[in-house]
């Protein structure tokens, strides 16, 4: 497989990505952030484009790092808020 090829299948896959995901929950002081159906963490940048967050692992913690401050799940659970679709296209 050449590399191009390569890179055309991953562009290709985060595309579906975007269209697939549905928002289920929202984060607490943080817009662009929400957790899909999938249980994953994902971004809205700002040209419009849906990022997923990995976890990261901070000593023996999982977590996730937003606006480059880490959050443990246990920090992270009571910040959680049901989505709940608006007018606007991104859901803010």
């Amino acid at each position: 497989m050449s590399v191009s090829y390569k890179l055309y299948f991953h562009q290709l896959i985060e595309r579906l990505m975007e269209i697939l995901v549905q928002r289920v929950w929202d984060i607490d002081g943080h817009p662009d952030h929400f957790f899909g159906d999938d249980k994953e963490l994902y971004r809205i940048t700002s040209r419009g484009e849906v990022k997923r967050k990995r976890r990261t692992m901070k000593r023996y913690t999982q977590g996730y790092v937003l606006k480059s401050r880490f959050y443990s799940l246990h920090q992270l659970r009571p910040l959680l808020r049901r989505h709940t679709p608006t007018n606007h296209p991104m859901g803010f």
